[in-house]
């Protein structure tokens, strides 16, 4: 395996070199175009895949983003009974502030290497080329045929590669593997997400006489206070997925929760202008056992109860993100994946769920593929998405290693 970390890290140091930061996504089309050649070489037939302008108008396009939405498709079969679709996506969040190295340019230390997307998600491609290599150095044949899809968008939603691919029939293997996330614990389940937007309309006038007109502000804050209170009755409920002992160890529960955020607020034109308007923001993470159209509902209806006790004029908009994911934790699929876990990383691998949301789940719900999560990077260590974003030398041997067990 010595031999095969230098592969592994330079590997690594090429992808994390290709700035694929979204907004505004720019490199996708470099990235790709570097990858064919590599996956060519292990003898997959390769498609480079751009979203249609028709659909990315429809459905992703925006003004922070430019450039090709580029994604790749390498396809291998080995001859055998049964497929795997390998997924995880080529977009980054951007760099920000407060790194203590180069984020485009990755910089090993202490066992680890630095770098933006060395956890989220690139170090789990580097993985699998790695994989790929030993697996062809040593003649081991796979017991699946293969079809890697990595993608774009994911960082920025709401309609990513991976949608379009389980749009087009793209995705047609028995099972999927995604390689997003960390490596606490198989992950068979994620919380879907709602982003919300309220605003709350007053009155504007002088503010040497603000009882001429109706402060916008002042009445969003009612409504804030008024919002506690759906946030305690949405939290109160849980899944039946279980968190990681991470997550229980951290916060003393034991399943995962829907979540109730006020993220944003914005309101106001001047100092001595009572504000018109004032506009709330916010996200709700709902459970797989929850409906998106109940979700919705009750929170129109409890808006309509806030609307009659205060007397305000409020408007809401919402707009649904992915939905939430969930395997059979008994699935034969699940099972593979937590033994070959397991045995490479040398520690049980639990099955979980998580709060978060992964656009994996928009393409199962499309294709019905059990699937399972699981990264490289550290849930508390590695910062993903942070500054000084990290992965152990040591997970990613590991993946390596879960990777070659899971196909061979």
């Amino acid at each position: 395996m010595e031999s095969k970390e230098k592969e592994l890290i330079d590997y690594l140091k090429e992808l994390v070199r290709i700035p694929t930061f979204v907004p505004p996504g720019e490199n996708y089309g470099k990235i790709v175009d570097w990858l064919i050649p590599v996956f060519e070489d292990f003898g997959f037939r390769c498609e480079r895949i751009e979203m249609p302008e028709d659909v990315y108008g429809a459905r992703q396009k925006s003004a922070e983003l430019s450039g090709e939405r580029v994604n790749l498709l390498a396809t291998k079969d080995f001859g055998a009974k049964e497929s795997v679709d390998i997924y995880t996506h080529l977009d980054v969040v951007p760099a920000g502030e407060g790194w203590n190295t180069s984020p485009f340019e990755p910089v090993l230390k202490d066992d680890r290497i630095y770098g933006r997307g060395v956890a989220d998600s690139k170090g789990s491609v580097a993985s699998l080329l790695t994989a790929l290599s030993e697996m062809n150095e040593h003649e081991l044949e796979s017991k699946y045929n293969l079809r890697v899809a990595l993608t774009t968008d994911e960082e920025i939603g709401l309609y990513s590669g991976l949608c379009f691919f389980a749009d087009e029939g793209l995705l047609q293997g028995d099972y999927l593997l995604c390689m997003d996330g960390d490596n606490e614990g198989i992950c068979v389940a994620t919380n879907g997400v709602m982003n919300w937007e309220i605003k709350v309309y007053g009155k504007s006038c002088h503010s040497s006489v603000p009882f001429l007109g109706q402060n916008a502000i002042e009445k969003a804050m009612q409504v804030v206070e008024d919002l506690s209170e759906l946030k305690r009755e949405v939290e109160s409920r849980e899944s039946k997925a279980p968190c990681s002992s991470y997550m229980t160890e951290a916060t003393g529960q034991k399943h995962t929760k829907p979540v109730f955020n006020v993220t944003m607020i914005n309101g106001g034109v001047k100092e001595n202008i009572i504000p018109p308007s004032c506009t709330l923001c916010g996200d709700r993470r709902y459970i797989p056992e929850e409906a998106v159209e109940e979700v919705i509902k009750e929170f129109e209806d409890f808006l309509q109860r806030v609307k009659t006790k205060h007397g305000t004029e409020l408007e809401l908009h919402y707009k649904p993100g992915f939905p939430p994911m969930f395997t059979n934790p008994d699935d034969e699929w699940v099972r593979r994946v937590q033994d070959a876990a397991s045995d490479a990383f040398g520690v049980y691998k639990e099955i979980i769920g998580v709060q978060g949301g992964l656009d994996v789940a928009y393409a199962v719900q499309k294709t019905k593929q059990p699937v399972c999560a699981f990264g490289v990077g550290n849930w508390i260590e590695s910062n993903a998405h942070g500054a000084d974003e990290n992965v152990r030398i040591r997970d990613l041997k590991d993946y390596v290693r879960f990777l070659v067990r899971l196909l061979t």
